[in-house]
């Protein structure tokens, strides 16, 4: 597979505090790459650098090849990386179907209409109702259905599970695979759910104190003493959820 997005020694400093020291990794056209690490680890920093709501202090950022400049976050939408947030970024007194629509209109050329993007998520049933009344798992899907319908070439999910039930994890589960599949967006997941990324990530990459400490395939990352070294306190990650 080839690389969609690269990083390379990237690289966030907040005065004398370094978020993330040279980071570098690539994400595949094609695949579900997790990052994933303890709190403060550096992960959403990474998302927010990538999606334009953050500068980064020195390194490169490359979309196919090509240096992305310093752009803002509506740039970096326009050149096909959209993003979802920890807490969902809703227009809360509109419609579910509103909400997507609004995203819809912005993208000339979507790859799906509205209705089957709710039908993807499972919010077919509750279309009409207000985006504030919805339970907070699915909100969270409504936010991936708002991030789709600008159809991205790259998907950043941050901490998509968090909250969810154990039904609406195995909802976003099949849609995390589905949307790589079906329609070739590449997905970049931050995660603390160590179980639902073994099953849906294609590579793991993890990070300690602003560094990344192992990138590869799953089973290969979540069993390296060095990543397990990085979770003491909260337990062995293969086993984490």
């Amino acid at each position: 597979m080839s690389a969609l997005l690269e990083l390379e020694d990237v690289c966030v400093r907040f005065g004398g505090l370094t978020a993330v020291a040279d980071a570098t990794m690539s994400f595949a056209e094609g695949e579900v790459h997790a990052l994933i690490g303890p709190n403060g680890a550096g992960k959403s920093t990474v998302i927010n650098c990538i999606s334009g709501f953050q500068r980064r202090s020195s390194g490169e950022i490359r979309l196919g090849g090509e240096t992305l400049p310093h752009l803002d976050a509506a740039a970096v939408a326009r050149r096909g990386i959209t993003r979802s947030f920890q807490t969902p970024q809703l227009f809360s007194r509109l419609s579910v179907i509103d909400n997507v629509r609004v995203a819809h209109q912005r993208q000339r050329r979507a790859r799906l209409r509205v209705d089957d993007l709710l039908e993807l998520v499972g919010l077919t049933e509750v279309a009409h109702h207000q985006a504030e009344n919805l339970a907070y798992g699915q909100q969270r899907l409504l936010e991936v259905a708002r991030a789709l319908a600008s159809s991205p070439r790259l998907l950043l999910l941050d901490e998509p599970a968090a909250g969810l039930a154990s039904e609406d994890t195995e909802r976003l589960s099949r849609l995390l695979k589905l949307i790589v599949t079906q329609f070739g967006v590449a997905v970049m997941i931050v995660e603390h759910n160590v179980p639902l990324v073994r099953r849906v990530a294609d590579r793991i990459s993890v990070m300690h104190h602003g560094l990344v400490i192992a990138t590869g395939a799953p089973d290969d990352v979540l069993n390296d003493p060095a990543v397990i070294a990085a979770y003491l306190g909260g337990g062995n990650p293969s086993t984490e959820h």
